[in-house]
């Protein structure tokens, strides 16, 4: 169940768990979405917040998604994809509080990967913490 992905002039691979066959050597596909999704974020979280001139000192993301295997093993008439996902963002950052819910909007809209959760239909919560830096 390893599998190498190759992306442009990268690699990496992906695998299961051995209880379901793999040889757990690296994340399960889901997981590098999830991963992926954090990562997405990010990114527009740094590109926004260089538009609106807000300097960040740090950023971190977490994800909590959950899955009915059952989907994925054809056992039960269940979606296959994640049925839930809570994305925690901590931002560290003296913008005002207007700047900060600016970026928050603007994230949320522009942010491909939230866009993709949010089109599966995948209830989608999102929680935001800014600190001062």
């Amino acid at each position: 169940m390893t599998t190498t992905v190759n992306i442009r002039e990268f690699s990496f691979i992906s695998d299961e768990p051995e209880s379901v066959g793999g040889t757990n050597s690296a994340p399960t596909p889901m997981e590098i979405v999830a991963g992926a999704v954090n990562a997405c974020t990010t990114v527009t979280i740094e590109q926004v917040a260089s538009e609106l001139g807000v300097v960040l000192q740090s950023v971190e993301t977490e994800t909590h998604a959950h899955m009915d295997v059952r989907g994925f093993r054809g056992t039960a008439d269940v979606p296959a994809h994640f049925l839930d996902y809570a994305l925690q963002i901590r931002i560290a950052t003296d913008a005002s509080e207007d700047d900060r819910l600016a970026l928050q909007r603007e994230v949320e809209k522009r942010s491909p990967a939230i866009s993709l959760i949010s089109a599966a239909s995948v209830p989608l919560e999102m929680r935001w913490e800014f600190s001062r830096a």
